[in-house]
């Protein structure tokens, strides 16, 4: 390409050539022409060479460009960026550092000194291999690395590391070391909550928000005899017994959506049908924006604790040797007796019985023999009684009879009969028969007093007077003087 080509420069000098004469014009021609010749190329490579200075100077705008928002990535990043020399001393880092030690504690010490003795050898492995080019260089190396924060916790990272050039030599490794602390803190507690789930005695079910199970831990299956694969994937209303009614479910879903939690005992019915008392707590599983992810619910069959605090229950109230109401029901049945006598103005009748001869029987014969003629004194007054009566054991050989609607002497005496006559029936023991007896003594409700505790006394006052009698026979107490009526 020639000059011309290039620059308007070469074309102009021509046209001011002078015209060829003699032979120095000529050669003064062709110098102009070869000066105008060297000019225009002169021109033109200057002006390439601005092109390309030009081109260089956009170039290292971009590069600068480049690496202030490199620069700036590193400064921003979350991942901690370390410069070290090839040795491993820290030159440089970023502000996420900071989580190791703050940056002039960092700069000029070892980055080894901040690995834990465990981590060692893989951080000078792969320093090594970074530094000579071996296999497994820009592979990440799991490093535990102490740190100011709290070094009794291990700050847990991902570690890589690439090489640093400069004028084509070696001079440092960058390293990148990301933070997996809560990843592997979160991973730990996956792993307890799992080994929870999987070996905890209460039963755990996982619904959507539709009610539909996504999972079951094995108590689950072994609770309800549902196996997982039966369970997952139905609603979880096949458990439902069909004890509660829709007011119970109104309550349970007002509870669950106004405090994401509900709480109590709920009757279930397993595979096979039966129904069974549960404790169950169902929780809301929420997002970060409260909206309902799915529902957890725990069990655990409470049959056994049910049917304790029925025995304890049954304890409390009843005597265990003859199933008769013990002194503490009594004293509850006699004031609800008296309240609804009140109410309803209707008298009734209260009894004390001691059995007569039973301590000879017991001192003779033995606790044994003795506990069998409670035992069978107990069954006889309850069958000597009406359905609406109480027949209670206070004590020893002592029972109360509270017969509501019972008055008048006539008939309190002919009741008295009817409870004697069972009583002196003799009672077989084993090869022997023994006879026992008893001594009432009668207190009616208003006649004698409206009082609880003064009724009590009166029954009492007239048992003891129907023993003092010699026995089988009855005393109604009448204002401080005690009829009497003796028994066959």
């Amino acid at each position: 390409m020639t000059p011309e080509n290039h620059s308007p420069v070469l074309p102009a000098i021509r046209q001011n050539l002078p015209s060829a004469g003699n032979s120095s014009d000529v050669a003064i021609r062709d110098q102009l022409y070869r000066y105008a010749e060297d000019l225009g190329q002169s021109i033109a490579r200057g002006s390439s060479l601005e092109a390309i200075n030009q081109e260089l100077l956009n170039t290292c705008a971009w590069l600068k460009s480049s690496r202030d928002e490199l620069d700036e990535m590193v400064r921003c990043s979350r991942d901690i960026h370390l410069v070290t020399d090839c040795n491993g001393v820290i030159l440089q880092c970023n502000p996420a550092a900071s989580v190791i030690a703050p940056a002039q504690r960092l700069a000029g010490e070892s980055l080894a000194n901040w690995v834990l003795p465990k981590c060692v050898d893989h951080y000078n492995q792969l320093r090594a291999n970074t530094v000579f080019g071996k296999s497994g260089a820009h592979e990440e190396c799991e490093l535990n690395l102490r740190h100011s924060a709290n070094e009794s916790f291990p700050l847990i990272v991902a570690a890589s590391a690439f090489c640093l050039y400069r004028d084509g030599e070696l001079f440092g490794l960058h390293w990148i070391l990301r933070n997996i602390t809560y990843l592997r803190e979160a991973e730990i507690d996956t792993k307890i909550a799992t080994m929870v789930f999987e070996s905890a005695a209460e039963g755990v079910m996982i619904t959507d928000i539709d009610g539909e199970i996504v999972a079951v831990n094995p108590a689950f299956s072994q609770i309800t005899g549902y196996a997982a694969h039966e369970a997952i994937g139905r609603k979880a209303s096949l458990l439902r017994s069909g004890v509660h009614d829709s007011a119970f479910y109104a309550e349970f879903w007002r509870s669950l959506r106004e405090t994401g939690k509900w709480q109590g005992e709920m009757y279930n019915r397993r595979e096979n049908g039966e129904m069974y008392p549960a404790w169950q707590t169902i929780s809301a599983a929420t997002d970060n924006c409260g909206r309902v992810l799915s529902y957890v619910a725990i069990f655990s069959d409470i049959s056994r604790l049910a049917r304790a605090e029925k025995r304890l229950a049954y304890l409390a109230h009843y005597d265990t040797l003859t199933g008769l109401p013990n002194r503490h029901l009594f004293h509850d049945r006699l004031h609800q007796t008296i309240a609804n006598a009140k109410r309803s103005e209707v008298p009734f009748t209260l009894i004390f019985v001691d059995l007569d001869r039973f301590k000879a029987i017991n001192d003779q014969m033995g606790h044994h023999a003795g506990d069998r003629v409670l035992h069978e004194a107990g069954r006889r007054l309850a069958a000597a009684v009406r359905e609406s009566d109480t027949v209670a054991r206070i004590g020893g050989d002592e029972f109360v009879i509270i017969a509501p609607g019972l008055s008048g002497s006539d008939d309190i005496r002919r009741f008295c009969r009817n409870v004697i006559d069972q009583l002196i029936e003799p009672i077989k023991l084993d090869d022997c028969q023994v006879s026992i007896g008893g001594s009432l003594g009668c207190a009616e409700y208003p006649r004698h007093t409206d009082d609880e505790e003064t009724l009590l006394k009166y029954a009492d006052i007239a048992m003891y007077q129907a023993k003092l009698a010699g026995g089988s026979v009855h005393f109604i107490h009448d204002a401080g003087r005690p009829l009497t009526s003796e028994m066959p």
